[in-house]
């Protein structure tokens, strides 16, 4: 399956409830690595500095992948979060939303965060775009959105954080997405999706939906990606905790990691 250079992280933004201030933070870490994480991607943080964060990572035995940050402040405050992924050596600035529905949208968003992109480029870091659903559905032009940020960008500035799940729900086969964007990817998401009697789409731990995880391992495995977060976006009123240690049990079942 995938090679022992993959590493696992977890999203924390699926236990976000739980991460709303800085003493909740620090105890999510030290659940998160409890259940058997060494690495985690930092995501719906409330305010604390990135000194603290730092500390707290240090404390655990923990490294951070990649974060989610505010679109405002990767353009606005580019120094800062280049001085803040720094202090806690973070390698990859992803943003993890951005409404791209039009061919307008989509120049406008290039526009402002190319610049930030490049700089955070030249820093010896690298930005991130996390996709969901909407990036690939046809606009006026003809092309999706996902097609104009390929098209107009490079791969040394323009990273991709793939969310294998949103692409599956928009009827992208994630495997072929891996292998043709290899060069852009060093962190993806991973999640399962299951269908309910009635049709619903619904989030699941990792191999207990029916995505295919054992080609997605061997993508993995084979284009060499860095990081592979497990992120589950709804619990459905179970422990997001134990949903995180679950998955992180099945990939070790099925993976060499």
């Amino acid at each position: 399956m995938a090679k022992q250079t993959l590493q696992i992280a977890a999203q924390l933004f699926t236990v976000r409830a739980f991460t709303r201030a800085e003493e909740g933070i620090a105890a999510s870490l030290r659940r998160v690595k409890e259940s058997g994480y060494d690495c985690v991607q930092i995501s719906a943080f409330g305010p604390c500095s990135a000194e603290f964060l730092r500390g707290e990572l240090e404390k655990n035995r923990l490294t951070v992948c990649a974060t989610h940050t505010p679109y405002e402040r990767i353009v606005k405050d580019t120094d800062n979060v280049i001085r803040e992924h720094k202090i806690i050596g973070c390698p990859y600035v992803g943003l993890g939303y951005c409404e791209l529905k039009t061919p307008a949208q989509v120049r406008a968003f290039l526009a402002d965060i190319l610049p930030a992109a490049e700089k955070i480029r030249d820093a010896g870091l690298k930005f991130l775009y996390h996709n969901h659903q909407f990036e690939f559905c046809r606009m006026e032009n003809g092309a999706s959105p996902m097609q104009m940020l390929l098209s107009e960008t490079s791969a040394d500035t323009f990273g991709l954080l793939p969310d294998l799940y949103w692409l599956q729900f928009a009827g992208v086969d994630p495997v072929r997405f891996l292998h043709e964007n290899a060069d852009r990817i060093g962190v993806v998401h991973l999640k399962d999706m299951i269908v309910t009697a009635d049709g619903a789409q619904r989030f699941a731990e990792i191999y207990e939906g029916n995505m295919n995880y054992d080609g997605i391992g061997r993508a993995l495995g084979e284009i060499g990606v860095r990081y592979a977060a497990v992120e589950q976006d709804d619990c459905y009123g179970k422990d997001p905790f134990a949903c995180l240690e679950r998955s992180r049990g099945n990939i070790r079942k099925h993976w060499e990691v």
